[in-house]
């Protein structure tokens, strides 16, 4: 599988021994609830007490804003996400079942959490630094978490938090319950917590890094639930995060717009609302990191038809959740937007077999023509935010004012 990478910006980046076991506080059932809660309240890494101050403090916030207000802040349904990626779980365990596996003898998980995963850690493996405790945060939790234990020397203790049972079962099931790290079988103790990325029961400074891959971009409060992962990290402790970008499924976005206008006369929101790279800095600003650096990966994948992209995005959990969506489509609306998807975003080669292990209905390329049998493009674009907790050994930015050489001396000192 080939990925054509566009990347604009990026930036050059220079963290006692845990237990083997398993500890999950996801239970079911009042006496388990009760238990659960009481182990939550003495681990060493969650606070019920001070999430349920959190949460009483923004409902106070809340109920003082007007109806528009609430409105604004509240873009996403929180429960129905929840379901999607329960389903996308179940999804991905039976996929699992039939999938062919990899040389090593591993399954191979969805190939696109797998690729924006792997471009997560590398530029982790930028930083020069030690990192033993790692939160990280729901999206694609299954391809994270397998790969820090493939590829990181150093890991002791993996938190994993997700809003969906469901994922963490999935996610538990297939690193198995005496994780160790592939390079030396260290045991790697990893703890599987419940809760929504903006309303997570983290203690402060008990992690050295944050990861989020592909999850933030459902997150009402995306602000709140960044400043909550640098609260987790220690003095100079990383945030990485990898969302999905404004320009993300363009095709789809066009194909649905002229569909909807032709058929029904008007248009509606089909694709869910997402950041662009100028909103990135200001998040990381409000959120408190410093150091801040965004970059941005820009792939276009082939799919045989556009039902087999919006299957993919079943598997990966990424339908659409915007509270004020439409909940159904005419059937006739639905056709004409696969007719107008393949008349206009047609690709210049049918997707690839599955020679390799990759899915027989996507493949990837950089290049269109309008050919009906060819299959269709899909742009996923991705955007990387990092950020630094403060920290008194960090470098620093001079004062405003303070420069002693104009930029118009340097320029004419470099011609």
């Amino acid at each position: 599988m080939r990925i054509h990478r566009h990347i604009n910006n990026r930036s050059n980046l220079t963290a006692s021994s845990f237990s083997s076991s398993t500890t999950t506080t996801t239970t079911t059932g009042d006496d388990d609830d009760k238990k659960s809660s009481d182990n939550r309240t003495k681990n060493k890494y969650v606070d019920v007490e001070a999430q349920r101050e959190r949460t009483r403090l923004k409902a106070a916030a809340l109920k003082a804003q007007t109806e528009a207000q609430m409105r604004a802040m509240n873009v996403f349904d929180r429960e129905l996400k929840r379901a999607h990626r329960d389903r996308a779980a179940y999804l991905q365990r039976d996929k699992n079942k039939t999938k062919t596996k990899t040389k090593s003898g591993k399954e191979e998980g969805d190939f696109l959490h797998e690729e924006v995963a792997r471009r997560v850690l590398d530029r982790l493996d930028d930083i020069k630094r030690p990192f033993k405790r790692i939160l990280v945060i729901g999206g694609a939790t299954v391809a994270t978490v397998r790969q820090i234990l493939e590829k990181r020397k150093d890991v002791e203790t993996i938190v994993v938090c997700d809003s969906s049972k469901e994922m963490l079962k999935l996610v538990r099931d297939i690193v198995g319950e005496d994780p160790k790290r592939a390079f030396d079988d260290f045991p790697v103790e990893i703890e599987y917590i419940e809760a929504f990325e903006d309303d997570m029961p983290i203690k402060d400074n008990v992690v050295d890094c944050v990861l989020s891959v592909l999850g933030l971009h459902w997150v009402n409060d995306l602000p709140g639930a960044m400043g909550q992962a640098r609260c987790a990290l220690v003095p100079d402790g990383l945030f990485l995060s990898a969302i999905f970008g404004g320009d993300t499924l363009t095709e789809l976005r066009i194909a649905c717009a002229l569909a909807e206008n032709e058929n029904e006369g008007g248009v509606s929101a089909r694709v869910s609302p997402l950041a662009h790279v100028r909103d990135c800095g200001n998040l990381l600003g409000r959120a408190g990191l410093r150091l801040p650096a965004v970059d941005v990966d820009t792939m276009t994948i082939n799919y045989k038809t556009p039902l087999a992209l919006v299957e993919h995005l079943r598997i990966m959990g990424e339908q659409n959740a915007v509270i004020e969506r439409r909940k159904t489509i005419k059937r006739s609306t639905m056709m004409l937007a696969t007719e107008k998807y393949i008349e206009n975003f047609s690709s210049v080669s049918p997707p690839t077999t599955a020679e390799d292990g990759k899915d027989k209905n996507v493949s990837t390329t950089n290049t269109r023509h309008p050919n009906e049998n060819s299959g269709i493009s899909a742009t996923f674009q991705i955007l990387y935010m990092t950020g630094w907790s403060q920290s008194s050994n960090q470098q620093r930015p001079k004062e405003r004012g303070s420069a002693t050489v104009s930029l118009s001396d340097l320029k004419s000192a470099l011609k």
